[in-house]
């Protein structure tokens, strides 16, 4: 399933490796980049998320949770995978929404904080799918 026709099999765990790396690193500095914004604009306030050590582990290691499960579809689901992987990001990155009534609860939380912390959320998600779906094809 992972092998595509006159395709080098190193080649395309090089390519996949190549795209992981990019969506965990892009991934990482873009929420960096977000966070940067929203601490600028609205402040940390003692809001416990609004750091650097939480924010980059928290976006690597759901990064590298994507690549994991982007890696396991291109196995089950060959050429399908794409399609069915980006349609599992957007219901995962909803369903993560369901974590900010929980930091409500921190202190310094304020809706324009959640705000953020939602949009890094979903920056990190489209980072992981831009980097990710359809190097199969354009490769």
């Amino acid at each position: 399933m992972l092998i595509a026709t006159g395709c080098d099999l190193s080649f395309m765990q090089s390519v996949f490796w190549g795209r992981a790396l990019v969506a965990i690193v892009g991934a990482i500095l873009a929420n960096l980049v977000v966070l940067a914004v929203g601490l600028i604009t609205v402040g940390a306030g003692g809001f416990d998320p609004f750091a650097v050590p939480p924010v980059a582990i928290s976006t690597g290691v759901g990064a590298l949770g994507g690549v994991v499960v982007y890696g396991l579809f291109r196995r089950l689901f060959g050429e399908a995978a794409d399609r069915r992987f980006s349609i599992v990001a957007v219901v995962v990155t909803l369903l993560s929404f369901v974590t900010l009534p929980q930091a409500a609860t921190f202190d310094g939380a304020t809706t324009a904080r959640l705000a953020v912390l939602g949009a890094m959320h979903v920056v990190a998600a489209a980072v992981v799918v831009a980097a990710l779906v359809g190097w199969g094809r354009s490769e």
